[in-house]
């Protein structure tokens, strides 16, 4: 049996006329996250209300809204057809096809440019694809390099920047000190005013920084967890749930 060909990963980003990558122009504060199924788009957007609203519009301009959800700082929009579809121009997609490279979403989209990872078979594969970049716009590659199968399980799980962002410094230092601690097993080894006194901070104020630490990451999993389940947002959801009581302090 002969040896199974080398794979391997990269990282890049590309600037080209993407609509997506225009909008982000427009509203340079926002970090836009893109994930493509079944023609549509699915874009989880972070960023200030204003800017937020006005990529919302955007939408409905350019492949319309079939769904939209608004948390706080950030917002998830499903659409009704494929942003870069409508407009008729080539696309990294196509180049990445093309080449017979795969790609592990999402796209991420800042100033313009679109940061990509993606999986090959052989190093010439990956040079067919930048080739093929270079024609429509440009590219910069910010990793290369081989992968097992170690690490091919590795790039598949959520990027840690995904799950981590918006988190501060203190509310990632009070998530820490919860999990070392027992705050988080069940039962619990321990209470939030312990926490507070060994932290040097009120009761209140480390409950808040973990509550926001506990919301804003469950927020950035949201739609990992709604593709992981299968299923639209909004489905099999109870019409009211009663409110329970917060966590002792």
């Amino acid at each position: 049996m002969e040896d199974a060909a080398e794979m391997y990963a990269a990282s890049f980003e590309a600037l080209h006329d993407c609509p997506v990558g225009k909008a982000s122009l427009r509203f340079p504060d926002l970090r836009i996250l893109s994930w493509c199924a079944s023609n549509r788009d699915i874009f989880q957007v972070t960023g200030s209300p204003e800017q937020r609203e006005g990529f919302s519009q955007w939408v409905e301009e350019v492949s319309q809204a079939g769904y939209r959800s608004d948390r706080d700082e950030s917002s998830l929009i499903i659409t009704q057809r494929c942003a870069c579809a409508a407009a008729s121009l080539p696309t990294i997609g196509e180049a990445v096809r093309a080449a017979g490279v795969w790609d592990i979403p999402p796209i991420a989209f800042r100033n313009g440019w679109e940061s990509w990872r993606v999986l090959a078979w052989s190093e010439e594969s990956l040079r067919d694809l930048f080739r093929r970049i270079r024609e429509i716009g440009e590219v910069r590659i910010t990793s290369l390099r081989p992968v097992d199968n170690a690490g091919l399980e590795q790039m598949m799980l959520v990027p840690a920047s995904d799950i981590f962002s918006g988190v501060t410094d203190r509310q990632l230092s009070a998530l820490i000190l919860g999990l070392e601690h027992g705050y988080y097993s069940i039962p619990a080894e321990t209470r939030v005013d312990r926490l507070a006194e060994g932290a040097g901070l009120s009761p209140s104020t480390f409950g808040e920084h973990l509550q926001k630490a506990e919301v804003r990451i469950f927020r950035n999993l949201r739609p990992y967890l709604q593709a992981y389940a299968g299923r639209l947002p909004g489905e099999g959801v109870l019409g009211e749930v009663r409110p329970t009581p917060s966590r002792l302090v």
